[in-house]
This record gives structure tokens, C-alpha cells and sequence, in this order.
């Protein structure tokens, strides 16, 4: 492909030198010829001078035709030479800018011995190193130091099998930076013939961001799907609630009756008929509670004051976790701002995760965890999701290092009637009503917990756009 453009090029110099050489030797014999010999014939007189005429006649003409003919050929071929330079830096300009400001990170990598050409800022960064340092690096032995595990199995040892074909479609890998920390990337690569070698163009991509979506979608999902089975939990609670509430008032009426009434009664009489009271009543704390998570209160939603209710909230246990040996810590950021929601059910949430606690730290000795640690942290930050704002949340922390949760139940605990505490008389429906509550007032509530170490719920409350002059 290269020799017929060659070709072309000499046939053209062929022409253009013949072309010049007979425009330059036509100027010559009718422009220059004539006044050079009238000198040359003036200043070389005579027979005796004859030769010598000749020669300088001779000589000038074929040295004008000569030099005429070569300055101009080579000005014209330099001048394309110029043109082809300038052709090929700003080829190399835009092959290099697209190289260095490539999304992914690209290495070029020789085919005989792996070793690593060339890479791009995104490549070096991908891996924390200095694109100069990995220059000049077998790319097997890198990854092999790198790789944590892979999609396909690889393992360090078995790394060099990548590059067994000539192109391989992209595999996810686990690489270790240099900080330590390890990173998801896909890896592909394709094998390119270059004059007498063959070059492998390896193409790193960073999954982080991508792992990073996945991860927000599949808990938008489970949020999605938490709130369509509360809400259908819902409808059937207040059915049953309002099915149960009537003929339990009647119960425990007519066992008050009966305790009212002015006949003697054994010992044994009385504390069956307390027994129906007692727990007629625990019934009845059941049926609010149902009552409660299936409500959808209609109030005029108000600027709350967190940080006031927090304070209050925790006062009310103040002398249980001092009785318990649990230290409390309370971290307010002083310029808290509002949020806007119901007081009494946003507080409910607040007295819900302040009892869990409790629980979790009473049951557990000090043998076992040191010191019973309960944390409060409420704080206001920037929502970031998908690279893009979704506002200003305030964000509650309760952390309590007690009895932590089983991992298996974690999924669970936001199930109506899914409860550890059964045998205490615990009835499963507090954390399920909080969760009902913190998404009817727009916000998420998480948990993340290690059985016997810690219990940490998160709570994201959207904050008051704009602040009204006083709180509730």
C-alpha cells in the first residue's frame, strides 16, 4: 500500500524536474546567454583565449541549470515536508489528548514480553502509581500482585491465562492499591498488529461508581419494597385491630365487673380475674399499636426542634441508664436545623430507639462488652446520590454497643411482629411503626449491626427549606 503513493511522488519530481529544467534552459539561451557571452567575449579576447571562453561558457551554463533546477526542487519537496511534519504533530497532538483524557484507563503493552509501553493518567490512577514508574513493568507480574480475586476465578498465580487469546471481553477484577484498600475494575484487552510486533491495548475501567449505583438501586428497591408490604400490613392491622378492639373492651369489662363486685373471693379468684385485666390490657397496647402503624395522620405537619427533643427523650431514661452502668453521650451539632413533621410520632420514633438500646446494653454484662456505651449524633449534611445533590437531611445516629443484633434477622427487623424479645413481652411492632413513620415524613432509616459487638439505626430527616421563627 505504501509503494504506490511512493510512486506516485517520483513520477511527479520526475516531471516537475524535467519541466523545470527545460523552462530554466530556455530562460537561459534568451534572456542570460546573450549579455553573459558579450561579457565573457569582452573581458576573453582573442584566438588565444578561445578555450578559455569555452569553459567559462560551458561551465556557468550547466551550474546556473544545475542550481536553478536543485533550489527550487528541494524548496518545493521541503515545503511538503513541512506540510507532512505538521500533518503528523497535531495527528499525534489528538491521538495523545484522547489517549491521556480516555474515561477508561488504556496501557500498551508489548506482545512479546508483556511489558507495559505506554499508559494513560487514568490507568496510573486507577492503580495509585506514577504513570512513569509502572513504563517498563510486566503486566502480568502487576496484576498478579494486585488481584484479589476475579469474575472468572483467577487467582494470582493463574493470572498470566488473561492473555492466552489474542482479545478477551471484559472480566471483573479486585485489585489492591497501593493505600491498601481494593478497588472493582473490568479488565479487557485486544491484540494489535504493529510493523513486526504485537502490541496488547489493555483497557481498565474503575466499577466503583457503577457497584456504587447498583448498590444505592438495590436498597431504593428495598425501601420500595418495605413500604408496599407495610402499607398492605397496614390495611390488614387496622382490620384486625378494629375487629379485636370491640370484644377485648368487653373482656376487660366484664372482668372489671367482676372484680368490683362485693362477694368474697379466694386468693386464687382475684389474681385470675387481675390475670384477664393484666393482660386484656396488654392486648389493648397491641391493638393501639396496630392502630398507630396503620393510621395516616392527617395533622398540619410543624417545625420541629430536634436537638429539644432529643434532650427530652433521653431524660426520660436518665436514671434507668444510670442504674444500668450504661455512660450516654450526646454529640448535637449546635446550629441543628429544623425539620418539619408531627412531634408526637417523630418523638415515638426517638423513645423507640432509646429503649432498643437500652435492652440491647441491660442485656449484656460489662464482662463482655468493658464499658455499656449509648451514643445520640445528630447531624445536618449534603444528600449525595449519583454524583448529583437530593438536598439536606438532618441524620440521627443511635449506637449502643450491647447485644447487636444476628445478622441472619437483620433484613427483618422492620417486620411487623418480628421480634428477639418475646419472652420479655416485646410484640415486634416498634421498629416496623418507626419505619412507617420516618417514611411517611420523607426520610430512610438503616441499620447496620455485628451480633455481640454493636447496633447502629441511621435516621434522614429532610430539613426545612426555609426556617420559620419559631419551633415547636
Amino acid at each position: 500500500m505504501k509503494t504506490r503513493p511512493n510512486l506516485r511522488l517520483i513520477i511527479f519530481f520526475t516531471l516537475l524536474t524535467s519541466a523545470l529544467t527545460m523552462v530554466v534552459i530556455a530562460t537561459w539561451e534568451k534572456v542570460l546567454r546573450p549579455p553573459f557571452y558579450a561579457w565573457v567575449d569582452r573581458n576573453y579576447p582573442g584566438p588565444e583565449n578561445a578555450e578559455s571562453r569555452w569553459k567559462i561558457e560551458q561551465r556557468t551554463e550547466h551550474f546556473f541549470i544545475s542550481m536553478t533546477v536543485d533550489v527550487v526542487v528541494v524548496s518545493i519537496l521541503l515545503m511538503l515536508v513541512d506540510r507532512q511534519q505538521r500533518r503528523l504533530v497535531g495527528s499525534e497532538q489528538r491521538y495523545r489528548a484522547l489517549f491521556e483524557h480516555a474515561h477508561d484507563g488504556i496501557g500498551v503493552v508489548q506482545g512479546g514480553d508483556f511489558k507495559l509501553v505506554e499508559v494513560n493518567s487514568k490507568f496510573a490512577k486507577t492503580l495509585e502509581c506514577d504513570a512513569r514508574e509502572l513504563a517498563g513493568r510486566n503486566v502480568r507480574e502487576l496484576l498478579a500482585q494486585r488481584v484479589v480475586e476475579s469474575s472468572n476465578g483467577h487467582s494470582p498465580n493463574s493470572i498470566a491465562r488473561l492473555f492466552a487469546s489474542s482479545d478477551a471481553s471484559e472480566e471483573e477484577l479486585m485489585l489492591r492499591t497501593r493505600s491498601g484498600d481494593t478497588r472493582l475494575v473490568g479488565l479487557s484487552y485486544s491484540t494489535i498488529p504493529a510493523n513486526d510486533e504485537r502490541l496488547i491495548i489493555l483497557l481498565v475501567r474503575d466499577l466503583s461508581m457503577r457497584k456504587r449505583l447498583e448498590d444505592e438501586k438495590e436498597e431504593m428497591q428495598r425501601q420500595l419494597y418495605e413500604s408496599a408490604k407495610l402499607a398492605s400490613l397496614g390495611e390488614l392491622s387496622a382490620g384486625v385491630a378494629h375487629e379485636i378492639n370491640n370484644p377485648l373492651n368487653g373482656v376487660i369489662n366484664f372482668a372489671q365487673l367482676l372484680k368490683d363486685e362485693p362477694v368474697e373471693r379466694t386468693n386464687f379468684e382475684r389474681q385470675m380475674i387481675d390475670g384477664i385485666i393484666d393482660e386484656g390490657g396488654r392486648i389493648a397496647e397491641i391493638v393501639r399499636g396496630l392502630l398507630t402503624f396503620a393510621r395516616h395522620d392527617e395533622n398540619e405537619p410543624r417545625q420541629i426542634n430536634l436537638a429539644e427533643m432529643i434532650n427530652t427523650s433521653i431524660a426520660l431514661f436518665g436514671r434507668q441508664f444510670a442504674k444500668d452502668g450504661v455512660r450516654v453521650e450526646i454529640d448535637i451539632a449546635p446550629d441543628l436545623p429544623p425539620v418539619r413533621g408531627d412531634v408526637s410520632r417523630l418523638r415515638q420514633v426517638i423513645v423507640n430507639m432509646i429503649s432498643n438500646a437500652h435492652y440491647a446494653l441491660k442485656a449484656k454484662s460489662v464482662a463482655a462488652t468493658g464499658e455499656k456505651l449509648f451514643r445520640i449524633k445528630a447531624h445536618s449534611l449534603e444528600k449525595i446520590a449519583s454524583g448529583q445533590s437530593h438536598g439536606s437531611v438532618v441524620r440521627l445516629e443511635f449506637y449502643d454497643n450491647g447485644t447487636g443484633i444476628n445478622r441472619k434477622d437483620i433484613p427483618r427487623v422492620f417486620d411487623p411482629f418480628f421480634t428477639t424479645r418475646r419472652d420479655s413481652g416485646g410484640t415486634g411492632l416498634g421498629l416496623s411503626i418507626s419505619f412507617g413513620i420516618v417514611r411517611d415524613h420523607g426520610g430512610m432509616i438503616s441499620v447496620s449491626s455485628e451480633e455481640g459487638r454493636y447496633t447502629r439505626f441511621q435516621i434522614e430527616l429532610p430539613i426545612v427549606v426555609q426556617a420559620e421563627q419559631q419551633y415547636v
